[in-house]
């Protein structure tokens, strides 16, 4: 599957678009930066009794303590409900959940974020991300046996309402993965994968997975052979296409694009 990278090719994007083909490097962008309000907005429920409390958090040192070393590494679940019936009280239920909705949201304002779509001829996303289609978009390819951190592309989920998270059930990387990978349904045309990562910044990905550059349909001819160019100098060899109107249908058409000799 080709995921696509939809970047604007005016001034002010120019060289951040070049370091895509001169550094092979994408940029993963903090939550700060996304055009959806919503995006990356902690909200989490505390409710539910004692018991239920207690139950569900077991649940969850049960499922942490089975992937870290330390005192409870391999922790079995009997020994999980113990260990918590001990500690959860009204205090600790008060005092938790004014410390943990804090600490999600810093944990989601700190991790970066890759956006790609499976589409290359969406009207809007050419309109929205490539400065009116004079821009461009690049599409790779990466496998999941992929060791490097582009195998862990996900699909993000579209809804009409607003991600129920009942705070003592989850551990904290589900709760990442909940609120990251879930839009509203406004958004479902993009069909958006997304690649998380500790934090914004940089990462150098493989020449190969580079299969695909579309020149937008408005883009001018001096910024194409500018792209070509550069990636002939740094040894990159994707397929060129040219995105074009058609008048009869609203759409776009992705053409081979011809390279002249």
């Amino acid at each position: 599957m080709i995921l696509y990278k939809f970047r604007n090719f005016e001034e002010q994007s120019k060289e951040r678009t070049l370091e895509i083909i001169r550094n092979k490097e994408l940029y993963f962008s903090g939550i700060e930066g996304f055009n959806d309000p919503f995006d990356g907005k902690v909200h989490l429920r505390y409710d539910g009794s004692i018991p239920e409390i207690q139950m569900a958090q077991a649940r969850v040192q049960h499922a942490m303590r089975l992937k870290k070393s330390g005192q409870y590494e391999g922790i079995t679940m009997s020994n999980a409900i113990n260990l918590i019936s001990e500690r959860i009280d009204e205090d600790y239920i008060k005092t938790f959940a004014k410390k943990r909705t804090h600490r999600m949201q810093k944990l989601h304002n700190e991790k970066g974020v890759l956006s790609l779509s499976t589409q290359n001829n969406n009207i809007l996303m050419w309109s929205h991300y490539t400065h009116n289609h004079k821009g461009v978009c690049f599409g790779f390819e990466w496998s999941k046996n992929d060791s490097s951190i582009f195998r862990n592309y996900k699909k993000v989920r579209y809804q009409s309402h607003y991600e129920d998270i009942w705070s003592w059930l989850h551990t904290d990387q589900e709760i990442v993965d909940k609120i990251f990978f879930t839009k509203a349904i406004d958004w479902q045309y993009e069909d958006e994968y997304r690649i998380i990562r500790k934090s914004s910044g940089k990462e150098i990905y493989d020449p190969s997975s580079l299969k695909e550059i579309i020149f937008g349909s408005s883009m001018r001819k001096e910024n194409i052979s500018l792209i070509i160019s550069e990636c002939k100098k740094n040894n990159l060899n994707p397929k060129y296409y040219k995105a074009e109107l058609d008048i009869e249908k609203y759409q776009i058409n992705i053409r081979e694009y011809q390279l002249s000799n």
